[in-house]
């Protein structure tokens, strides 16, 4: 009994101390509004058609833009942990996401918890390229690239440019993206820094609790980077894996999995990196992908160099007549360049070349199976 007593009086003790307005001296969070905004113009000339292939005019000038309005504020205890909240609105219509993220953050001497629609460990702490222009890294260039039909309206595949292997470095797996998750990051010790994730699911933005029968669930995420200066060197390499746990019965991604890796070096103005990822038992997603980039910074000014290799594997059928479907190849090259105008304001250029190649059976002997496409672009970024 004393055992209980005592217990009870420790709990309501605490209770008291969380409830007491007059022992709390930290202040109540505000926001603060910031956020970014891209707008983009520019040409493009592109493949329309040919032998087999139904044709489509994809050659021209174009407009695009990409913005966010961020409200983020953070305050610390008593105790000297911080607490603070991160919610990202899409600036552009996009009925699909309209809140891009939405979490909260702890953070003191133990390190940093995130937890709410976020990125993953493996996603955040992933190192690659620096590119001044448009990115090579994130599937932009899939927004400049057309892809002709043939006669039954299928042409190359084009899905997996943002989130897998076959356009970007910055991946997880089944594609997770900012599904709801628990993430720890340690704090930075002699360059080097852990971070963990799990995501129940791969939904985003949704309370309802998940059928473990149906859904891929209880997926674990990990990233580990270093990064240090040594001398006026800087040197930094990442690696990063995820998998899921309890694959669904109902899909064909039991064990799906993710890998991604990076390295780069930079001394003076002058950087350099690579960066690759992989995906495993992910379906017509499964392959991988590599992004190479060379740049240098002097002042306002600077100038990227980037390349991109992406192969996804498609889904093969042994029937009588074997098929390949959604098997595709992705190369691309972009010089960009960057000039700073002012605080948070810089005027960017690209100019890139994008050549899509298929195996997929259905586009066989027509000129859907090919696709290339020239484009230069010019904008602006800022940043509030």
């Amino acid at each position: 009994m004393k055992k209980i007593l005592l217990g009870t009086t420790a709990i309501v003790a605490a209770g008291m101390i969380v409830a007491a307005p007059s022992a709390i001296a930290a202040e109540k969070i505000k926001l603060s509004v910031g956020g970014y905004m891209e707008q983009w113009i520019g040409y493009t000339n592109a493949d329309d058609g040919g032998v087999g292939a139904v044709d489509q005019d994809f050659t021209g000038f174009d407009q695009k833009s990409d913005s966010e309005i961020h409200f983020k504020g953070m305050t610390t205890l008593d105790n000297g942990i911080s607490v603070g909240v991160n919610v990202q609105l899409e600036a552009n219509s996009n009925a699909g996401d309209q809140i891009d993220e939405s979490y909260l953050i702890v953070k003191g001497g133990f390190g940093e918890v995130n937890l709410g629609s976020e990125n993953s460990a493996m996603y955040k702490m992933n190192y690659a390229p620096a590119e001044f222009g448009i990115g090579i890294n994130s599937g932009d260039e899939s927004a400049w690239t057309g892809a002709p039909v043939n006669a039954e309206g299928v042409g190359i595949n084009k899905g997996g440019f943002f989130r897998s292997p076959f356009g970007s470095t910055y991946i997880e797996p089944l594609r997770a993206n900012d599904s709801e998750k628990l993430s720890y990051y340690t704090p930075r010790i002699e360059g080097f820094q852990l971070g963990l994730s799990y995501s129940p699911d791969t939904k985003q933005d949704s309370n309802g609790q998940p059928n473990r029968d149906s859904n891929n669930t209880d997926l674990m995420m990990a990233g580990l980077n270093f990064n240090r200066n040594f001398g006026s060197t800087n040197f930094r390499a990442s690696l990063g894996y995820g998998s899921v746990l309890d694959g669904s019965n109902a899909t064909t991604s039991q064990e799906a999995s993710a890998f991604n890796a990076g390295i780069g070096l930079a001394m003076g103005g002058f950087a350099a990196g690579i960066a690759y990822a992989t995906y495993d038992d992910s379906g017509a997603n499964d392959g991988s992908g590599i992004n190479a980039g060379v740049n240098y910074s002097s002042g306002p000014w600077g100038v990227s160099l980037s390349y991109f290799h992406g192969e996804k594997d498609g889904i093969s059928d042994n029937a009588p007549v074997e098929t390949l479907v959604g098997e595709a190849q992705h190369n691309s090259f972009m010089l960009s360049a960057k000039y700073a105008l002012g605080p948070g304001i810089t005027a960017n250029g690209t100019i890139g070349h994008t050549k899509l190649k298929s195996d997929d059976t259905a586009l066989q002997n027509t000129d859907a199976a090919e696709a290339e496409a020239t484009y230069f672009v010019v904008g602006m970024r800022v940043s509030f």
